[in-house]
């Protein structure tokens, strides 16, 4: 688990529109803050990544995403945070003024409540939600180990924090609205 030291410098580095690499349910995830747009266009950059495809927030709880999303309705509240068998991506409804990096062309915005122990302990630590997109260059092999991470990204990003990541497959996707899954 991540030290109190670790996490006071994560989130200085994250506060100040740094790079953070780390472990996710399957991968290790490139962060930042998502209301910060030179951190955004940067993360994009180092992944030479089209901005229309847009990226995922990771929050420790739901409340976290409220500042990006249009209000939940109980039932959508619950059946959101119900415990999948896996990661799951939420397309949510967004709210206006969501920079467009962050959700590229889509009208919605992925959220996914992260069960990932150091991923968990950033958002929790931070009280805020964090960026998450596959620390790989576009169409590349996605990193699975700290030392992957340093040896192939290193220069590009602020802080790799380690960890291990989970054994899952990449998350999978549900349209809150319409209830379709758009990857399994």
């Amino acid at each position: 688990m991540l030290s109190r030291w670790q996490l006071d410098r994560i989130e200085k580095i994250i506060n100040r529109g740094g790079i953070i690499a780390y472990p996710t349910e399957s991968v290790f995830g490139l962060g930042c803050d998502p209301t910060n747009l030179p951190a955004l266009e940067k993360i994009l950059k180092i992944k030479k990544r089209p901005e229309a495809k847009g990226l995922i927030i990771l929050v420790s709880q739901i409340e976290q995403a409220y500042p990006f999303i249009k209000p939940l309705s109980q039932a959508q509240l619950k059946q959101i945070q119900q415990k999948q068998t896996r990661a799951t991506t939420w397309l949510l409804a967004k709210r206006s003024g969501v920079p467009s990096l962050l959700c590229g062309e889509h009208q919605k915005l992925a959220v996914r409540i992260t069960r990932h122990p150091v991923a968990r302990a950033i958002c929790e630590y931070t009280d805020q939600a964090l960026v998450s997109t596959s620390c790989n260059l576009n169409g590349k092999a996605e990193m699975k180990t700290s030392s992957e991470v340093r040896n192939k990204m290193g220069k590009r990003v602020d802080l790799i924090v380690n960890g291990l990541c989970g054994e899952q497959k990449a998350s999978q996707i549900i349209d809150l609205e319409s209830g379709k899954t758009l990857r399994h």
